[in-house]
This record gives C-alpha cells, sequence and structure tokens, in this order.
C-alpha cells in the first residue's frame, strides 16, 4: 500500500491566520475545545481530562513510520469522533509528539488546532473531574469530512531534496511534520516539507 503523500508544498501566500492554528496555555474547565491526548495509549485511557480523545503517534504510523493512505488516515480519525470542524487542542507530556499530532490534523483538514504548550500529566493529576479518555473505536463514530488541505502537497518526488529556502524536509514523516509545525507556531509561515515515498505492504 502505497503511504500517505510524501511531501506538502503551500502554493499561496506563505503566512497562515492565527485562527487556524497555535499553542494554548492552559485548558480550562469550561474548554468547549475537544482536547486530543497525545499521551501513550495506557496513561489516557487510565486518567485524561473530560471528554478527552487518545491518539497518540503510534495510531498514525506503522512499526516502519510510514503513514497510512489518505483514505485510511480519514478513517482513522472518524474513528475517533472527529469530523475536522471540531476546535481541538492537543495536549501531552512530551513536545514532539504534541508537534507531530499537531502537524498533521491541521494538514488533514483539521479546522482549527491549538498545541498545549505545556506538560498535560500534572494537569490532569490536578483536575478532580479527571476521567478516563476516550481510546478510538474499530469503526467510524463520526465521518471526517473537511477537506484536507489540498493546498499544502505535492506528489512530485524529484522535488524532495535538500532543504531550500522554502522548504523542510526530513528522512522520515515524523521528524518532518514536527519542524513544519515548529515553523508554522514559532513563525507563522508555512514552509513546504516532505520526506521520502515508500512502498508499504500491510
Amino acid at each position: 500500500m502505497r503511504t500517505l503523500l510524501a511531501a506538502f508544498a503551500l502554493v499561496a501566500a506563505p503566512v497562515l491566520a492565527a485562527a487556524d492554528f497555535g499553542r494554548v496555555q492552559k485548558v480550562g474547565a469550561g474548554e468547549t475545545a475537544v482536547v486530543i491526548d497525545v499521551r501513550p495509549l495506557d496513561q489516557c485511557t487510565q486518567s485524561a481530562l473530560p471528554g478527552a480523545r487518545c491518539l497518540p503517534p503510534s495510531e498514525f504510523l506503522s512499526q516502519r513510520g510510514q503513514l497510512p493512505s489518505e483514505r485510511d488516515l480519514l478513517w482513522l480519525l472518524g474513528t475517533a469522533g472527529l469530523t475536522g470542524g471540531e476546535h481541538v487542542v492537543v495536549a501531552g507530556d512530551a513536545a514532539s509528539a504534541r508537534e507531530f499530532v499537531a502537524g498533521l490534523l491541521y494538514l488533514s483538514g483539521q479546522k482549527d488546532v491549538r498545541v498545549l504548550d505545556a506538560p498535560l500529566t500534572p494537569l490532569v493529576a490536578a483536575r478532580r473531574d479527571a476521567a478516563p479518555g476516550q481510546e478510538r473505536a474499530l469503526i467510524r463514530s463520526a465521518v471526517f469530512t473537511a477537506p484536507m488541505r489540498d493546498a499544502l502537497w505535492i506528489v512530485d518526488r524529484r522535488e524532495i531534496g535538500a532543504d531550500t529556502a522554502d522548504s523542510i524536509v526530513a528522512p522520515d514523516a515524523y521528524t518532518a511534520i514536527r519542524r513544519f509545525t515548529r515553523r508554522l507556531i514559532d513563525t507563522g509561515e508555512a514552509m513546504r516539507v516532505g520526506w521520502a515515498l515508500t512502498e508499504e505492504k500491510r
């Protein structure tokens, strides 16, 4: 099975609207956004913020570090109950996991993505209303209908080379998407981002 598109490219102005993506310092008790908990599944399912969906990086990556196909990715997001229209806060203990999942959700078309800029476990421990996080189902509980941000994608393998002034490349999807996210958060600029396309059998 061919993996998800290997590279992304912005063809419009490089600065994205602040309403689409950014950091938050806390998740309040009255938070209306959907919390995406990217800690390991055993931690999330044991105790999480109320209504949190458990989506660690391991849910998206194969053992070889490859992403699923576009169709399978959208199916997976539907099994977590996401339609793409929600405002989500991506939270976890490891900054790398937060960056990867937040960037992937954004590139997949999620309407509004915020990254919690603090470790999650201490916040959960301090909450009296903490509850087990929701593990994704085997079948879809929602249909992810938000259009993927196709304007950010390129598929020409010849364009995947060394870093240039307008691109970010890495050996693997995890590293590339993390770098994309950090750049977007720190500067508001969406750089071209890519990694090698490979074939995978499942």
